[in-house]
């Protein structure tokens, strides 16, 4: 055998080496894709049951929401003719007591002064 025998035959094994070395990384990075593929497949299953749960939740929260504006309306008409009638008492009964604080003011007044006058 010659040189350049020997330096194909190493080439040639060289690239059978390579090529081997080649097919294990090929090899492996399949494997980790297949590991990949089945947890985001296992992900997947494990989220949308819980997606789906959510969104019921999400639809029994409006539900609620919607019950709470009714009641939230209905506190708002209420406290609006509360203040309305607080406001018919308020000048039901105030103008009558001025009237008759300015009358008790009005004759304590006149009495003091009969009294100061008769003494």
């Amino acid at each position: 055998m010659t040189v350049r025998d020997w330096a194909v035959l190493t080439a040639a094994l060289f690239w059978g080496v390579l090529v081997i070395v080649l097919c294990v990384f090929v090899t492996r990075a399949m494997k980790v894709l297949d590991e990949t593929v089945r947890t985001i497949k296992g992900v997947t299953e494990e989220t949308v049951p819980i997606l789906r749960g959510v969104n019921e939740t999400v639809a029994g929260v409006n539900v609620e929401l919607a019950r709470v504006d009714t009641i939230v309306a209905g506190v708002q008409s209420i406290t609006a003719t509360t203040d309305q009638l607080v406001g018919v008492v308020h000048a039901t009964v105030s103008n009558p007591l001025i009237k008759v604080a300015a009358f008790g003011a009005g004759a304590a007044r006149t009495a003091r002064k009969m009294r100061a006058d008769g003494s």
